[in-house]
């Protein structure tokens, strides 16, 4: 059976208390939640979030139905408690070695205490990464709750450490989403052993980004105006006005409560149409966010040819992949936002692109041939977690306002600040 932070779940029946008055009703109560926590985790790990049921968890964990709706409404809400009382113990993981301000090598152990902790327990850890997004978007918020968190826990190491005093909380922000990501493609990869030998680079890499000499604004540019989605869908194919539809449904509604009904309502076609092209509404997501990709480097890849040089490449196309999502933003949030909770083929549509773009970046190892091996596949995570994080909360028509930032983190590793600071914002 599966081995979780409160036991073997095999075992959970055994840890069951004697009733009585020699058992306070407190403990008694902790030791049921963790029962049903430690069959939350066992029983996601064999079956997936969608297939484990009410009845799943009081099998594996001995407590009674009653018991378990005492202390939770639904599957739902006892699944998320348990991610909440798994990321509690990272957290104090990591804050125990900012106790000593100043004192990086005591940072950096607390760090790599953590990457051991999520490679001795590989399930509780893919519940947390991982399929937490099939809670829906509770659980994608208590994914940016986490988040928050752990930048707070940054901005304060890198604001007790020299020369890495003030940094802006986006690259803050993107610098978590680069360890995010490296976390989160070993665990759902089955790979998380390999997590032990990267912490080392991780943290080197972290520290590869000091605070950029001056604000990251670019000059001010006339923005291309995008056409609307009805101009856009009259010059479309048919199979991409569906996906097109598509990306718009599930950019309102969320992949879960999207419907095929929806989607051939807001193409303007039928579900026969629908089938005749794709086989369910996965194979149309994935088919939306290939889509997306194909359209993105077709915008993207003669900016990266027409530049004379590596930086200006990645400048250049970085400008070009972001006026797409301005031109696109249907596809844009599917791709930034709303893929993780359309299952594992999505994400691996994503690994194929990002992976993709992380060759662009292999030169810059000859640029600096010191950086971590790690650093582009690092670089890919934290230009998504700034991706995500703003259309979350300002909408893909913005989208030139990352470019400074976007170009920023992908080259100073390479280039150093002041570089890196001169092209990001030129």
């Amino acid at each position: 059976m599966v081995e979780t932070p409160w036991g073997d779940a095999a075992e959970l029946r055994t840890r069951k208390l004697r009733p009585g008055r020699g058992t306070p009703r407190e403990e008694a109560e902790r030791n049921q939640r963790e029962r049903l926590f430690a069959a939350t985790v066992a029983a996601v790990a064999e079956k997936g979030y969608d297939a484990t049921t009410v009845a799943d968890l009081e099998k594996l964990s001995g407590v009674s139905r009653s018991a378990f709706y005492r202390y939770f409404a639904d599957k739902q809400e006892c699944f998320l408690a348990a991610i909440e009382a798994l990321a509690g113990p990272a957290l104090e993981t990591v804050k125990a070695g900012l106790e000593r301000p100043g004192d990086t090598e005591a940072a950096k152990q607390a760090f790599e205490t953590l990457f051991g902790q999520i490679v001795a327990q590989p399930a509780a850890a893919k519940v947390c990464f991982v399929d937490v997004y099939a809670a829906g978007p509770q659980g994608v918020a208590l994914v940016d709750r986490t988040i928050d968190a752990f930048e707070a826990l940054l901005a304060q190491l890198l604001d007790q450490t020299p020369g890495y005093e003030g940094m802006p909380s986006e690259i803050v922000r993107a610098l978590i989403g680069g360890v995010q990501k490296v976390i989160h493609k070993r665990l759902y990869r089955g790979k998380e052993e390999e997590l032990l030998a990267l912490a080392p680079q991780l943290w080197d890499w972290l520290f590869l980004n000091p605070p950029p000499p001056g604000p990251l604004k670019a000059p001010r540019r006339r923005p291309r105006k995008a056409p609307s989605f009805e101009e856009r869908q009259a010059a479309s194919s048919q199979p991409e006005r569906l996906l097109r539809a598509l990306a718009a449904v599930v950019s309102e509604k969320g992949y879960h409560e999207a419907t095929v009904a929806d989607i051939v309502e807001r193409a303007r076609t039928s579900g026969r149409t629908f089938y005749e092209h794709f086989d369910s509404k996965e194979d149309a997501m994935v088919a939306a966010l290939d889509s997306a990709s194909q359209k993105m480097l077709a915008e993207a890849m003669p900016a990266f040819n027409r530049a004379h040089d590596w930086p200006r490449k990645i400048q250049a196309t970085q400008e070009a992949m972001f006026t797409f999502g301005v031109l696109e933003p249907e596809y844009a949030r599917l791709g930034a936002v709303e893929i993780f909770g359309a299952g594992t083929r999505a994400l691996e549509q994503r690994e194929k692109v990002t992976e993709g773009m992380e060759l662009l970046l292999a030169p810059g190892y000859e640029v600096n041939p010191d950086v971590p091996p790690i650093t582009a596949e690092a670089i890919g995570g934290a230009l998504y977690e700034l991706l995500y994080d703003h259309v979350r909360k300002k909408g893909a028509e913005r989208f030139v306002e990352l470019v400074p930032p976007v170009v920023y983190v992908t080259l100073v590793p390479f280039l150093g600040a002041e570089d890196a600071y001169s092209l990001a914002t030129q």
